[in-house]
């Protein structure tokens, strides 16, 4: 399979909103179509995600950006809003000059990572490559305390991302993140808004890194969400929804 051939979901006319997922449900970003009427969105599966097939040791950045780049350019896509979940923020800013994005929105993203947390994504990778079951952790490290006393059944969700691809793309997808350059420069040389939105309580990947992609942004707009923590889409649907609709409008 060549990294280009990349399912790509595609639903609506309009300006173009290309939706990047982590290693979280694809159907979550899907299921936002209808919250964007005058809009094509568009939502790629990554290798081993959703209607992909998996593409062995070649997960990583390297390989990634020309490829979603690629898929995009297929299709006819020019200058497209950006937003990405997660590991997908770190793709759009870093694939955002290439596609002329005319703004690009940062859900729980990162621009780089300590050399503690980039040890803490190998730890993980290594664990599960051993077989360990990292259900039980994911709530606590996706979810604020608050939501889960008042949704506890929110609990059982964030466990079955545990499920969203089989285990040796959510390894390579950890080795991914660990492995993944900084992008303070090419932030830097950016001229569209670029909107960082966290989660207060994010243990994941805290707000200091939404923070450090609006220090470096020419035009970059912070938004930390009281008591919520990485599972924005699930946390705080509305005011996220309400977040990239204003990316939209401003760009």
């Amino acid at each position: 399979m060549s990294l280009a051939d990349l399912h790509v979901f595609d639903a609506g006319t309009g300006d173009p909103v290309v939706l990047l997922h982590g290693m979280s449900p694809i159907a979550d970003l899907e299921a936002l179509v209808d919250e964007f009427p005058g809009h094509r969105i568009l939502v790629p599966h990554l290798p081993g995600y959703g209607s992909t097939p998996h593409a062995p040791g070649r997960q990583g950045v390297d390989a990634m950006e020309p490829a979603l780049i690629e898929a995009l350019s297929r299709r006819g896509i020019e200058r497209p809003i950006l937003v990405g979940y997660s590991m997908g923020a770190n793709r759009a800013l870093s694939m955002a000059a290439a596609v002329r994005a005319r703004a690009v929105v940062c859900l729980a993203g990162f621009c780089d990572l300590s050399a503690e947390e980039r040890a803490s994504f190998r730890d993980f990778a290594e664990a599960l490559r051993a077989g360990t079951d990292l259900r039980a952790v994911l709530p606590g490290r996706f979810l604020g305390a608050r939501h889960r006393a008042a949704h506890p059944a929110d609990d059982r969700v964030v466990e079955a991302w545990a499920d969203v691809a089989p285990s040796e793309v959510l390894i390579e997808e950890l080795q991914a993140i660990a492995a993944a350059p900084p992008l303070q420069a090419r932030i830097a040389l950016l001229d569209c808004p670029i909107v960082a939105r966290t989660g207060e309580v994010d243990a994941a990947v805290g707000p200091s890194h939404a923070r450090a992609i609006v220090e470096v942004a020419r035009h970059g707009t912070l938004e930390i969400v009281p008591d919520v923590g990485h599972a924005l889409l699930l946390e705080d649907r509305e005011g996220t929804v309400a977040s990239i609709r204003r990316a939209c409008a401003s760009a």
